[in-house]
């Protein structure tokens, strides 16, 4: 196959595994800015807890299942899973049409969201497998950052959809994000599994590709967590529980502390996405480009440096007070001086904040054999999970119980401890790498020396 045709078929891939996330985090979001619609269709008066509890679940869940298909993802093919994956999400989303008021409602809302979940535990490791696979290794924070971006685009999709939804139609919502994720499972037939040696290596031989024939087995998850900056990198879910609060409370805070509707929080969010987004960008190109310099630690001191440097920033900034004036204008909004400082403050902090995802990732995929990423990027993404699931039902149950100040102010905590959960990496990431390396060009040689006697 012709490399340029080989270039096409990585872009669709790529294409179809970043729409899918956009899809799945969308349907995950789309919670937080129908809150107060649901709590009341549902006969809660209100109260954010039983929604928290569903956001719990569906994210746990959907952590569990990552472990099972991130190991499957290592032996089975990836593009397969991704197919059944993105039907697993989308079905259950169209579904949301038949649900309606009172607990039954509630119940039927719980199970078709808890299925969801499973789809997102499918599709969430897969696509990153692949994406190792594809991406060239000096890029991958910059790769890697496209799919932490996604992310969040599928939570900005959410909020625009529960922004601008008439209340009575919620559930439109969740439809057309299901009707999408169909068509997106559709083109995923058209993809065929990539090569797992990598991008780097695809023609050693000069032929179509040198296959990567290693899969891996029972007795390598002992290989993997021999490595101490797996284990670190692993259970260091603590990173997503600051996120998780600030994302479920964020228009409750704003409307509750500061009087700003749903619809104005959208410019909002809007600021603090474009921060992210930007964040993500370029510490993504700073630890890549630092990384091809020969520093092999960049991207991990990134990762240290944007998970420390944004905790006074955000601190500070969502304890500033003012209030918006009842019916006052985006204009009014601005021209508050308070809402000013704590709009530049919470805005820092998160473009910060964007700069640990694609070098964390790319870390992830460094360390690690290429039949050993599924598992360890589902073993991480589970405790990210558990992280995300714990941030919401801590953030919802802290508003509730001593206000909305209390419950989004609670992220500053676990910000707090996040960098010491790098310490032990930072130690023993070259070494381990070093070693990693090693082993796949041995069997590199071998391969290649196959390739080229037959």
């Amino acid at each position: 196959m012709a490399a340029g045709q080989q270039v096409q078929k990585f872009r669709l891939t790529i294409t179809l595994c970043i729409a899918a996330i956009i899809i799945i985090f969308a349907i995950q979001n789309l919670i937080s800015p129908n809150l107060h619609i649901l709590s009341t269709l549902f006969g809660f008066g209100g109260d954010a807890t039983q929604l928290g509890v569903v956001q719990f679940t569906f994210m746990f869940l959907g952590g569990a299942s990552m472990v099972a298909f991130g190991y499957l993802s290592d032996k089975m093919n990836r593009v397969r899973i991704l197919f059944f994956g993105t039907l697993l999400f989308s079905i259950p989303s169209i579904l949301v049409a038949f649900v309606g008021p009172g607990i039954e409602g509630y119940a039927l809302f719980f199970v078709l969201q808890v299925t969801s979940g499973l789809g997102l535990g499918m599709t969430y490791p897969t696509t990153f497998s692949l994406t190792g696979d594809i991406i060239k290794q000096n890029d991958r924070s910059k790769g890697f950052s496209y799919f932490s971006i996604a992310t969040n685009l599928g939570i900005v999709c959410a909020s625009l959809l529960g922004a601008l939804m008439p209340p009575e139609y919620w559930q439109i919502s969740y439809i057309l994000l299901g009707i999408i994720g169909i068509a997106c499972a559709g083109l995923l037939l058209l993809v065929k599994e990539p090569s797992r040696l990598g991008r780097d290596f695809l023609y050693l031989a000069g032929k179509d590709a040198v296959d990567y024939s290693y899969r891996i087995r029972l007795a390598d998850i002992k290989v993997i967590f021999k490595k101490k900056s797996n284990v670190w990198l692993i259970i260091n879910f603590v990173s997503t529980v600051p996120m998780g609060i600030i994302l479920f409370l964020l228009y409750d805070y704003l409307q509750l502390y500061h009087n700003v509707p749903k619809q104005m929080a959208l410019l909002f969010l809007a600021i603090v996405v474009v921060a992210l987004f930007a964040g993500t960008m370029v510490f993504g190109f700073i630890a890549d480009d630092f990384f091809k310099k020969g520093n092999k630690r960049a991207r991990v001191f990134v990762c240290v440096f944007s998970n420390t440097a944004p905790i006074p920033f955000i601190l500070i900034g969502v304890l500033v007070p003012f209030q918006l004036s009842a019916g006052g204008s985006i204009a009014d909004l601005f021209s508050i001086p308070n809402a000013q400082l704590m709009i530049i403050l919470v805005t820092t902090g998160i473009f910060l904040v964007g700069g640990v995802y694609g070098p964390w990732y790319a870390t992830v995929v460094d360390l690690n054999l290429p039949e050993h990423r599924g598992t360890v990027l589902s073993l991480a993404n589970f405790f990210e999970t558990i992280g995300k699931s714990i941030g919401p039902l801590i953030g919802s149950i802290l508003a509730d119980k001593f206000g909305i100040i209390v419950g989004i102010g609670s992220s500053v905590i676990f910000m707090a401890a996040i960098p010491f959960f790098w310490i032990e990496i930072i130690r023993h990431f070259v070494p381990e790498l070093d070693d990693t390396e090693k082993i796949f060009k041995g069997r590199l040689e071998r391969l290649t020396d196959s390739a080229t006697s037959k």
